[in-house]
């Protein structure tokens, strides 16, 4: 994109939003934009979910009928 257009288009941001477009360009001049690698994304695990019995007792029924044919 050339210099012109993004000046273009940095005239059209209200002054409400100049403190916004000015971190947000320090954050790209920062160096920390980048995406991180594919290398990097899968060394780290998900984080491990334990089970824990005994965690729905008391929320989950079945009704004394279950089994019953239901009649209409």
């Amino acid at each position: 994109m050339p210099y012109s257009a993004l000046e273009k288009k940095l005239r059209l941001v209200p002054e409400s939003e100049f403190d916004l477009v000015s971190r947000f360009l320090d954050f790209i001049l920062s160096g920390n934009s980048k995406a991180p690698t594919a290398k990097k994304a899968s060394a780290k695990s998900p984080k491990k979910l334990y089970r824990q019995p005994g965690i729905l007792k008391g929320k989950i029924w079945m009704a004394e009928d279950f089994d019953e044919t239901p009649v209409y």
